[in-house]
């Protein structure tokens, strides 16, 4: 069968190969007319040559981009998003990238949905970090579409186990928070405490600067991992006040220092190995709790005060499609004040 002019072509190589097809395509055309071609790669039979080539002539990429890894896309990602703007790539991404190895050097181009989900269900923990998972490789797809290195996100038909119901993360109770008042002078206690009345997630919190930190306006600003958490504002409680301006008169740009050493805490491994997990005034309630918790706890609080839906999923950062978050008027924050201290 003869292909058309400027399709490519197929050449079958002499001798014992386990590709013997070779498929060139035409990549531009000389001044004089002749074709400048290009090897797209080596395949079994011929039939996937001429598949590889049809493939290529219906969605053409850049065939120098093709020998980009997986691992090459998530360095490139992993600068754009966050280190080229001095931020720390965080943790759930690491952590979902090293539970994808038999992806790092596979060539972007070659990778499919098979592939991806033959990590995740090879993936011995749950729903949350398969999505993870997923997330990551989807943002990597974005970016390579982007780069013209593939024309398909094939990790968008990656299916996910069932979200069951999770018990991990439980509220403080009543008698929690009284043992955690009682302690106010343990950092530990007093952290718990923040986590509780901001609604933060605990690697939010550590990530605040206290130039984002308005004592005068009882407001901060922080978050992240989401469109409408990212960079929102939170009221600051009048019970936790004291808290928040004793912190903001240690030294060090954070909000959140170590006592300690003066440094700044940053990651949630820290956080729970150095601070939460030896504190004595945590290890005083009658129940183990996760830094998280306290997220959980400021959702069931204001829940249970009555306050508006729309009101607590600025707080939180919860997504709210009919909410304009674009700007905040101070009237907004009397609003978000006035919440907060119903807790």
């Amino acid at each position: 069968m003869r292909l058309p002019n400027g399709y490519g072509s197929i050449t079958k190589l002499s001798g014992k190969r386990r590709k013997p097809y070779a498929v060139k395509v035409t990549k531009e055309w000389t001044d004089d007319g002749k074709q400048v071609q290009k090897y797209l790669g080596y395949y079994e039979s011929r039939a996937k040559a001429i598949k590889a080539l049809a493939d290529y002539n219906e969605h053409p990429y850049d065939i120098d981009a093709t020998a980009a890894t997986f691992a090459t896309l998530y360095e490139k990602w992993s600068k754009l998003t966050y280190t080229d703007h001095g931020e720390p790539v965080p943790n759930t991404y690491i952590a979902a990238y090293k539970r994808l190895p038999r992806l790092h050097d596979m060539p972007f181009v070659d990778i499919r949905a098979r592939h991806i989900q033959g990590e995740l269900d090879a993936c011995e923990l749950g729903y949350s970090t398969q999505k993870m998972m997923k997330t990551l490789c989807n943002k990597l797809f974005a970016l390579a579409i982007d780069c013209e290195i593939v024309t398909v996100n094939y990790a968008k038909n990656v299916k996910l186990p069932p979200n069951e119901v999770s018990r991990k993360h439980q509220p403080f109770d009543d008698d929690e928070l009284a043992i955690l008042w009682r302690h106010t002078d343990d950092f530990s206690a007093c952290l718990a405490l923040v986590l509780c009345y901001t609604g933060f997630r605990p690697t939010e919190l550590l990530r605040i600067r206290k130039e984002n930190v308005h004592l005068d306006d009882r407001v901060m600003f922080g978050g992240m991992k989401t469109a409408a958490g990212k960079n929102r504002a939170v009221p600051i409680a009048k019970k936790i006040f004291p808290i928040i301006e004793r912190w903001m008169q240690t030294g060090g740009e954070y909000l959140v220092m170590d006592p300690r050493d003066g440094k700044p805490v940053l990651t949630y491994d820290r956080l729970r190995g150095r601070i939460w997990e030896p504190s004595d005034p945590l290890k005083l309630l009658p129940r183990q709790h996760l830094p998280h918790d306290g997220r959980h706890t400021c959702a069931t609080r204001l829940d249970d005060a009555g306050v508006n839906i729309k009101v607590t999923q600025l707080i939180l950062g919860h997504r709210a499609s009919d909410i304009t978050r674009k700007v905040y008027t101070h009237k907004t924050y009397a609003q978000l004040i006035e919440a907060i201290d119903q807790i």
